[in-house]
């Protein structure tokens, strides 16, 4: 499914609250149909419904079995006080606009007359609570009548309502529901549009825009939205200068600490060389050490200057092959000494504009890792192709691999799977962290995935454009 059907199908806010306003909208007028129906006293006319039809044709019938019209044709009027009890609601019109049994003749009749004369349907009305049915055409020895039908009334909800239907056409009921359909969509817009811009906030800061602010996409608002966005631009002020000074501290300590590291380094090349036997082991222990610390921190500082944004190094154009070729050979050497191999496979040349030095510490980084991790005797195999989309180099290593949900977090700096990555294994967690931001750098992303048997992949991925 596209993104855009599934953000439009999922039960989102703006959908709740516009399905809720347009609910709103038709129970609002249906309460008033119903409060007109119970208040109001007379209705207009509207075509009567299958039922009456059918009931005054069966009214008919039953007139033209019983042979009233041919008592009153003959001579025999019916007298009121003679007229049956199941014609007391009936209405048998002349025409001389009188009835046969001698009722009074409800002025309302003439409207159904009327009414049936230009539409040639019958119709019914609702007057004090009667609803009078009619005309049905009933033709007697060359004459003809007029049947009406008086009952007690229905709900005139129900009147109103059939009115309603058949006073409006379709597609002037769809152009009112369309419009109300509007005017709750915008207000819906209008209600749930900061809570877009500030998700849109949420997330630029969370991949690390820590210059994210929410009230300038909020214009001139005055409402809790725009309390909100306040709160949360104050929050985020604050994360930025707790995390700027963060940095700042990194890095001010790491240069601190680069000149007593040359100290001791020079200190321990001069014991050196008045060391005896037994005090030599000590201080090559020590060199070690300081040389360890002062990669550390070396790491430390490239990490803090990328993380600033500061490249020291333009933009060029070269051949990804001929990088990565450098980079295996050495890699390739590392390995050997362990009794580990580096496969290399590659698709053709290909180039790439980038930053080359940090796109080849990233590279280095990932493919020494996993030299560090695969067990001696097997393999590291590094592949390259290039597609529509990019460019892929994908390293895979032949060790035990990273638990699930370890993997999204490798990246981060001083972060160790100490159940999957040993420190004994050598590093102080910050390779793969580098690697990340000098990718990101170049334009690029890279994750990583347990393949299938064992061994970690990582695939970095650079984008065709920049090519």
């Amino acid at each position: 499914m596209l993104p855009w059907i599934r953000n439009l199908v999922r039960p989102s806010l703006f959908w709740k609250i516009f399905l809720w306003f347009w609910l709103a909208t038709l129970i609002t007028l249906t309460s008033v149909i119903f409060l007109y129906s119970l208040t109001g006293q007379d209705n207009k006319l509207v075509p009567a419904s299958d039922e009456e039809a059918k009931q005054l044709r069966q009214a008919a019938i039953n007139i033209q079995l019983r042979k009233i019209i041919d008592e009153y044709q003959t001579g025999r009027l019916l007298t009121l006080n003679r007229v049956p009890d199941d014609l007391n609601n009936t209405f048998i019109i002349d025409k001389n606009g009188e009835d046969l049994t001698g009722k009074e003749v409800p002025d309302v009749l003439y409207h159904l007359s009327s009414f049936y004369r230009n539409r040639n349907t019958p119709a019914m009305v609702i007057v004090d609570n009667e609803a009078f049915i009619g005309p049905e055409v009933v033709f007697n020895r060359g004459n003809y009548y007029l049947l009406f039908l008086r009952e007690k009334s229905p709900h005139q909800f129900t009147t109103v309502v059939s009115y309603l239907y058949h006073s409006i056409s379709t597609w002037h009921l769809l152009i009112a529901l369309g419009i109300s359909a509007l005017v709750c969509i915008a207000l819906t817009w209008y209600l749930t549009r900061p809570i877009h811009q500030l998700q849109k906030t949420t997330q630029a800061f969370a991949r690390g825009d820590l210059s994210a602010r929410a009230q300038r996409y909020l214009g001139k608002r005055q409402d809790e939205f725009a309390d909100l966005a306040e709160d949360f631009d104050l929050m985020a002020e604050r994360i930025e200068r707790i995390i700027h000074s963060q940095k700042r501290l990194l890095s001010d300590v790491s240069h601190e600490l680069r000149s007593p590291l040359t100290r001791m380094q020079i200190a321990a090349s001069l014991a050196q060389k008045s060391a005896n036997s037994d005090s030599r082991t000590h201080i090559d222990r020590i060199e070690l050490e300081v040389e360890r610390l002062d990669e550390m921190i070396g790491e430390l500082l490239q990490m803090a200057a990328l993380e600033r944004g500061h490249v020291n190094e333009d933009r060029a154009n070269f051949m990804l092959n001929d990088l990565l070729d450098v980079i295996v050979e050495d890699a390739k050497f590392e390995a050997e000494a362990h009794n580990k191999t580096v496969d290399y496979h590659t698709d053709g040349d290909i180039a790439f504009n980038g930053y080359y030095s940090l796109l080849a510490r990233a590279i280095e980084n990932v493919l020494r890792n996993a030299i560090r991790h695969t067990p001696d005797d097997t393999c590291v195999t590094v592949a390259t192709s290039e597609s529509q989309l990019g460019v892929e180099i994908k390293i895979c290593d032949s060790g035990h691999g990273v638990n699930e949900e370890h993997l999204k977090k490798i990246f981060d700096a001083f972060y160790r799977p100490t159940d999957a990555r040993e420190r004994t294994s050598g590093g102080a967690g910050l390779g793969l962290a580098i690697a990340k931001r000098g990718v990101e750098a170049n334009g690029g992303t890279i994750t990583a995935y347990n393949q299938q048997g064992s061994g970690l992949c990582v695939v970095i991925q650079l984008p065709k454009a920049r090519v």
